[in-house]
């Protein structure tokens, strides 16, 4: 990192953190003891919902009361199929109309405000990428174990989140270390980073994408010690706003997002 240029924002301090949530265990972080603690640390979460058509009631509250209470409400698919795979067989017009249109067509009709985008499996092409950018979504998410750092505007583009499941840090052997680590360089440079996971677990479970809610405590409460913000994905949107910059600073290489 110090041997690489770093452009500063002319923004005061804008250090902080966007934390996203993929598929629909939204029990889990609704939760009393997980929410109490999300609601009392500020922390706005960005959660993408798929197979929303297909959940119960009990979820589709859940998912209602997080928007009604600031969070925001993305979309990670109407099926969660691998968009690499489909288009093997498939146009992209098949694709839209079985993957995309129905399930954001029926989370809007309930009154949910979808802008991101999260692929399922992190399966894509430039071209599907470009057409739901200029007719869909404003963020398009990818996971990454590299180490990603972010302005407090951002034009249409792919966003890499740092994962948190447990099931990963051990598959490409990182640890709360590097979150921390993320954290650090975030507050030295003044950037915002990005997080996510699939649910949230009291228990260390390897096998399944969960974050061990210990960990989860851990990692906010510093980056709150910090004075870190924590910001929804939409909050990012550059809008009419200043044009700011997107850096890149480890050399970590995965591409991830199961």
């Amino acid at each position: 990192i110090e041997n690489r240029q770093i452009l500063y924002s002319k923004d005061s301090n804008h250090r902080g953190i966007v934390f996203m949530i993929d598929d629909a265990d939204v029990e889990d972080f609704y939760k009393k003891s997980h929410y109490q603690y999300i609601n009392n640390t500020g922390i706005k979460m960005t959660y993408f919902i798929s197979l929303y058509s297909h959940l119960k009631c009990k979820k589709k509250r859940i998912i209602k009361q997080f928007q009604m209470d600031g969070h925001e409400i993305a979309f990670h698919g109407t099926h969660h199929i691998n968009a690499v795979n489909y288009l093997k067989n498939h146009s992209i017009e098949d694709y839209l109309n079985y993957e995309i249109r129905p399930g954001l067509e029926a989370m809007k009709k309930e009154g949910l405000i979808i802008s991101d985008f999260s692929y399922p499996y992190g399966a894509h092409t430039t071209k599907l990428d470009s057409i739901l950018f200029h007719n869909y979504f404003y963020f398009i998410k990818l996971g990454s174990t590299s180490f990603h750092y972010y302005d407090r505007y951002l034009n249409k583009q792919i966003i890499h989140p740092f994962p948190l499941d447990r099931r990963y840090w051990k598959k490409y052997h990182l640890s709360i270390h590097d979150a921390i680590k993320l954290i650090d360089s975030a507050y030295k440079y003044n950037k915002i980073i990005m997080f996510y996971g699939h649910g949230l677990s009291d228990k260390i479970v390897l096998k399944k994408d969960k974050i061990w809610f210990s960990d989860f405590v851990t990692i906010f409460n510093y980056a709150k010690s910090k004075g870190f913000s924590f910001y929804r994905l939409e909050d990012l949107q550059k809008l009419n706003r200043t044009k700011s910059s997107n850096i890149k600073l480890e050399n970590k290489q995965n591409i991830i997002d199961e």
